[in-house]
């Protein structure tokens, strides 16, 4: 797997390749994810729906989507993670013409070709449909406490104490959690601190101690969440970042 990040936008490409890996049930919070298959098949369960995703076809996984993707190894995957906030605060003309720019940029670096460039651009603008049409209400103490888990994953948050914040029982709010969010308030903990790890993760700091920072027991554990839902180690996720720097 490669990662390729914007410098100057919210914006990331992944290319993943040679692996045999099912990403098992998940969420993005921070980013629409926009995929195109450039080889073999790949399946895609978005909201209990499956769907086997064959050569050029594409599919998008909005913010908190729970989804699954299975790939095999002769499969080839493309996905352009643009960052929420960004959608929200940019409006649709501009937001394709910075696409535009940057789409331009990374098929002249050889990142991918023209193909995935279209289809890529063509997104963007569903993207947008998406964000208009299909917002989600979400009860608000739920979103109080997800909103709280996202911004300090790495703090130990007892259920007891998320529950009181809200004045329910821990049964309950296990229940409303999972029913809001797709998965329990620690599964999504866990997951929010290798989100908020793969930010921070570089060569000036050690693995170990990025684990300790994120509130793992030990670099092992860290290692084994890593691996589980991001698809490599956190070892192999450093040497793969590249900075994709714009012409304009």
């Amino acid at each position: 797997m490669r990662y390729y990040q914007c410098d100057k936008y919210p914006i990331e490409f992944v290319l993943s390749e040679n692996i045999d890996k099912h990403f098992g049930s998940h969420n993005h919070v921070g980013h629409y994810v926009i995929s195109v298959v450039m080889q073999g098949t790949v399946t895609v369960c978005l909201e209990n729906k499956e769907v086997a995703c064959c050569r050029g076809d594409v599919f998008i996984i909005p913010p908190y989507a729970i989804h699954s993707v299975c790939q095999g190894r002769d499969a080839r995957l493309l996905s352009m993670c643009v960052g929420t906030a960004f959608i929200e605060e940019t409006d649709r003309e501009t937001a394709e013409t910075i696409a535009q720019d940057l789409l331009r940029d990374v098929t002249t670096q050889g990142i991918f070709g023209w193909e995935q460039r279209e289809k890529l651009l063509a997104s963007v603008r569903m993207v947008y449909r998406l964000r208009d049409n299909g917002r989600k209400e979400m009860d608000a103490g739920i979103k109080i406490l997800a909103d709280k888990i996202i911004s300090h994953p790495e703090q130990e948050l007892p259920i007891e104490t998320l529950a009181a914040d809200i004045f329910v029982s821990k049964y309950y709010l296990i229940r409303k959690f999972k029913s809001s969010i797709g998965m329990t308030p620690h599964q999504f903990c866990i997951q929010n601190r290798i989100r908020k790890s793969q930010g921070i993760l570089d060569e000036d700091k050690t693995i170990s101690r990025i684990a300790a920072e994120m509130g793992f027991y030990d670099q092992s554990h860290f290692d084994k969440a890593f691996q589980r839902i991001v698809g490599i180690s956190p070892s192999e996720y450093i040497h793969s970042k590249k900075l994709i720097r714009q012409s304009t």
